[in-house]
């Protein structure tokens, strides 16, 4: 008989990788629509989300996700979110840098 040729892989890493992927897309969606003076400031509100999504999703790596988060400020927060309000260079840039936000997310596993 002909041994299986395909391998199934083990549901927990796609499921990390959702969890990971709604992480970073309610982050993200925070930041494109989030008005650049809000009160607690965009961090604090990542922080919020990443913690209550960790919540719901105990396979999250909070720590991880909370270290990304760490790198920017809230300038460089707000900026990105402007940055997206906006036409030119200017949101490509923007485009760009949450690009990159949304992979330092991704990477936590």
């Amino acid at each position: 008989m002909k041994a299986n040729a395909t391998t199934k892989t083990s549901p927990r890493p796609v499921g990390r990788q959702r969890a990971r992927r709604g992480v970073a897309a309610a982050v993200i969606g925070l930041l494109a629509l989030s008005a650049c003076t809000s009160d607690p400031g965009p961090k604090r509100v990542a922080q919020d989300i990443i913690k209550a999504e960790s919540l719901d999703n105990p396979e999250l790596d909070e720590e991880c996700l909370l270290d990304q988060l760490d790198n920017y400020s809230n300038d460089e927060l707000e900026a990105i979110s402007e940055g997206l309000l906006t036409t030119g260079p200017d949101k490509v840039e923007a485009e760009a840098q949450l690009a990159e936000y949304q992979a330092s997310l991704e990477s936590c596993s």
